[in-house]
């Protein structure tokens, strides 16, 4: 074991850190909220704007969701019968205000 190494696993890693899991209570909290009042930057021309201002095409697989200025993709969600297949690859955030019960 070199100085570095992380104690558990024997790996250097000077962050000890836990698998996704120890995400879930915040994921759940966080996808309960109204995303169209939520904030997202485009990835491509950098506009700040609400989700609710974006251009939405629902003749595709899924939902398409496209920046208003640049028309690039911003977001992808598709619905299957056993899960959900979100692509978020165009936001370069998503700013999710908490409700004011969780402030």
């Amino acid at each position: 074991m070199n100085d570095g190494d992380d104690i558990v696993t024997g790996r250097s890693n000077p962050i000890a850190h836990l698998d996704g899991n120890a995400a879930a209570g915040a994921l759940a909290e966080l996808f309960t909220a109204d995303l169209t009042t939520s904030l997202g930057r485009c990835d491509s021309c950098g506009t700040v704007r609400s989700i609710a201002e974006a251009v939405v095409y629902r003749d595709a697989p899924g939902l398409v969701v496209r920046c208003a200025s640049c028309d690039s993709v911003l977001l992808r969600l598709v619905e299957r019968p056993d899960c959900y297949w979100l692509d978020v690859r165009g936001l370069s955030y998503l700013q999710i205000e908490k409700a004011p019960a969780q402030r």
